[in-house]
């Protein structure tokens, strides 16, 4: 295995930082010293490739795969490269394949090659490569997203939303949205003992929303039960126990609580998302599911992804034109919503706009991507142990 130099090093350690003109600056002090070192080409090629500077980056990430073809970072930061150049949509799927078998296990390799074989027309191979993904995370929410895109192309709207609906229910940020709403940014440190609770409704509650935070949902029941026993009509209690039953799947005792709480309070944010999302999920609610997120955006404004639900049910009833504003809300909200792009791209579908429908797909792929920190990954395993 060859060793790092120390410039490598520090253009690592400065990159990591998010330094990157002086990252930059290190790499090439490192290629002055050695211009054969395999490291410092794919990180400067990532590098490069954050800058937007795409000839650049490939330049660099074809000369570490020169050095050393397992350099499995480079061929990331290659396929990123032409995919995000555009037109170069034959070199995209050569790279990602390579990727695929330097590293067969990677998801998103699969992913991005399903990707660059429909920008290249290759409809068939791009459905294959995803359902690959598919094989090796049932949970991957962007296969799904594609596989759905292309079911819309060849069969229509009514084939492609159950592909829709699953993606989104596999997304952990409508959880992340709920515990919001409850002003909960991440799970507790440690578990929730209900008997180290102290007996007044607003420890309880907080508990629970806690319990509920860290998925221990028996600790939520138990926590909730002894806030509605006191109070049978306390809302915030109420629609913590529609979400607690809407994670067990248990849709019927979701619905009734979460209905009996808008009764009480039509404006409460967490009654209305649960019961929106019991609404969409049920055959035959979507005008209900609609009317539901229609409130539950207005209580929730700020927030991108209750505009998304939104969309989604309008996307349903094919309110096409209101599903689009309802998108571009989302997306000016937060424009990394890999969600509310692909919603986006199926809009644009229906109206016949596929170059757009494909500019919000690789949209979605870049914003996807950077989220994973997937460079950073490949490279301290082929650090570890892929270089040779």
């Amino acid at each position: 295995m060859t060793a790092r130099s120390s410039q490598v090093l520090m253009a690592e350690g400065l990159a990591r930082s998010e330094q990157v003109p002086a990252a930059v600056e290190a790499c090439y002090d490192a290629l002055a010293v050695n211009d054969a070192e395999p490291f410092a080409h794919c990180l400067l090629a990532h590098l490069l490739l954050e800058g937007d500077f795409y000839d650049e980056a490939i330049a660099e990430a074809t000369r570490a795969i020169e050095l050393d073809p397992d350099c499995s970072p480079a061929y990331l930061a290659l396929g990123l490269a032409y995919d995000r150049r555009g037109g170069m949509w034959d070199q995209s799927v050569l790279v990602w394949h390579e990727l695929a078998e330097v590293v067969p296990d990677l998801v998103t390799a699969h992913v991005q090659l399903g990707e660059a074989f429909a920008a290249a027309q290759f409809e068939e191979e791009a459905i294959d490569s995803w359902k690959r993904a598919l094989e090796l995370d049932p949970k991957e929410a962007r296969a799904l997203y594609n596989l759905a895109i292309a079911a819309l192309k060849r069969e229509g709207m009514a084939t492609a939303l159950p592909g829709f609906r699953k993606a989104g229910e596999l997304d952990p940020s409508q959880d992340d949205l709920f515990f919001a709403l409850l002003g909960i940014r991440s799970a507790p440190d440690r578990a929730v003992d209900p008997a180290k609770v102290r007996e007044d409704r607003d420890s309880r509650l907080g508990a629970a929303a806690l319990a509920a935070r860290a998925d221990d949902l028996f600790v939520t029941a138990e926590l909730v039960r002894m806030v509605l026993d006191e109070d049978p009509d306390d809302a915030d209690a109420l629609a913590l126990a529609a979400f607690t039953y809407l994670k067990q799947e248990a849709a019927n005792e979701a619905m009734a609580c979460a209905l009996r709480a808008v009764a009480i309070k039509p404006d409460l944010a967490t009654a209305l998302y649960t019961l929106g999302v019991v609404y969409s999920r049920r055959a035959g609610l979507s005008k209900h599911a609609a009317r539901v997120f229609i409130a539950f955006t207005k209580a929730a404004s700020q927030h991108a992804l209750a505009h998304v639900l939104l969309a989604e049910s309008l996307l349903g009833l094919q309110r096409y034109s209101q599903s689009k504003k309802a998108y571009r809300v989302a997306i000016r909200l937060d424009p990394a919503c890999v969600r509310a792009r692909f919603g986006l791209a199926a809009v644009h579908l229906t109206e016949g706009l596929h170059a757009e429908a494909d500019w919000e797909v690789r949209r979605a792929a870049y914003y996807d991507t950077r989220r994973q920190g997937l460079f950073w990954r490949l490279y301290d395993e082929y650090a570890e142990g892929g270089a040779s």
